[in-house]
């Protein structure tokens, strides 16, 4: 990712607060982000309440610290999707960080639906483990900890929607190898979050427009709790 995106003039406010928090984290010995977020949420939501859950992860990113969730924002856009799934649609996260669109992804669908979700950070993955339990959803939520490259191979099955939230310049590789592993079958959904300018998914955007193999639709937003112009890209797989 190019760092010259960061200060552009649009970013500049959002870029000044994310380096402040982070160097207040590192000087102060604070806890992993997803383990706060784990301790707030047990503190102040109701347990088995999903959108309490969710309710209260935002007021965490809003009062608290930043977190880089799907959000309020464009949360809406990705449950127009879900709509259109079957009930019993099995989804593929890439990236639960503190859990957040794990818990909407599953909340949405209902209790037939299944989300499996790859973290590579343990912390994140114990994080979104308990929110998720918290919400009671750990019967529709798989949490596999691991790296997407290193776990990707391993799934068995399609999935009818694909939703990628990690670190951007693994989309199109990873993108690529679930395609390579055949977890995509005619009509499946990829939704790349974060595709905005401030992100430099260029590659990957031009990847799913330009191989022949999605119609994909570019839908603008903006960054989660803030003003930062951002973007969802979103691809139909059509093999």
């Amino acid at each position: 990712m190019q760092v010259w995106r960061f200060f552009k003039p649009d970013a500049l406010g959002f870029t000044f607060r994310l380096v402040r928090q982070t160097l207040i984290d590192r000087l102060t010995g604070a806890a992993p982000l997803p383990l706060r977020v784990r301790d707030f949420v047990a503190a102040h939501a109701r347990r088995g309440d999903p959108q309490d859950v969710l309710k209260t992860m935002d007021r965490f990113a809003r009062e608290e610290r930043f977190l880089m969730n799907i959000g309020p924002e464009k949360g809406p856009l990705v449950r127009e999707l879900l709509e259109k799934l079957p009930s019993d649609a099995r989804i593929l996260e890439l990236g639960a960080f503190c859990g957040y669109s794990s818990i909407m992804l599953a909340d949405t669908l209902g209790s037939a639906g299944r989300i499996v979700s790859l973290e590579v950070s343990g912390a994140s993955v114990e994080g979104a483990r308990a929110n998720v339990d918290f919400a009671g959803l750990s019967g529709r939520v798989e949490i596999i900890h691991g790296g997407s490259t290193e776990t990707i191979p391993s799934l068995e099955g399609s999935f009818d929607l694909v939703f990628l939230d990690h670190w951007k310049d693994l989309y199109k590789t990873d993108l690529q190898a679930i395609e390579a592993k055949g977890l995509l079958r005619p009509g499946s959904i990829v939704v790349a979050d974060n595709v905005g300018p401030l992100f430099g998914a260029t590659e990957y955007i031009d990847y799913v427009r330009n191989c022949g193999r999605y119609d994909s639709e570019h839908r603008e937003a903006t960054v989660e709790y803030s003003s930062v112009p951002d973007a969802v890209e979103i691809s139909v797989y059509r093999p």
